[in-house]
């Protein structure tokens, strides 16, 4: 978890031992409790982290970015930007975009992508996407001049940098 996320972590556990416990706090736990623990204990000690948490916490680190050229797309903000112009994206428009920059430099075939954007119960034709990918073009690679989504002939879509 400390290799993605700065979230405070309170550890409950019936491991009782100090090496349980030195082990835990050394792989990034924020605090350690036993079982038996009382809830009001529990509770004044998530209270206590996510204080020092909510004070040391930089709220530019909390922000996933992802960045292709100079298209920036932010999920918890659910904004996009390029050459620091927001761009106004659908629901879907933007899921389809946070795929395919997730998957940067993998071909994605039609079907995956509508397995992985629109969900296993859509039922339609895969030509959804090819109306969402030209939609996509006209409000990004059209207006700015620049190729970010590719198409690889016969398999699917791709974004490279």
């Amino acid at each position: 978890i400390r290799e993605h996320s700065l979230l405070p972590i309170i550890v409950l556990s019936a491991r009782s031992g100090e090496m349980d416990k030195v082990q835990a706090l050394d792989q990034g736990a924020n605090d350690y409790m036993t079982k038996p623990f009382s809830t009001d204990e529990l509770l004044i000690r998530i209270r206590n982290t996510l204080k020092i948490y909510a004070q040391r916490a930089d709220p530019n680190q909390r922000i996933t970015r992802y960045v292709v050229k100079n298209l920036i797309l932010c999920p918890e903000t659910r904004e996009v930007t390029v050459k620091n112009e927001k761009i106004e994206l659908s629901q879907k428009e933007f899921d389809l975009l946070k795929y395919l920059i997730e998957n940067k430099r993998l071909v994605l075939s039609r079907d995956t992508i509508l397995e992985k954007v629109w969900g296993y119960d859509y039922y339609g034709d895969t030509n959804v996407v090819d109306v969402y990918i030209h939609s996509l073009r006209d409000k990004i690679d059209k207006r700015f001049n620049e190729k970010y989504i590719h198409t690889e002939r016969g398999i699917g879509y791709v974004i490279r940098d």
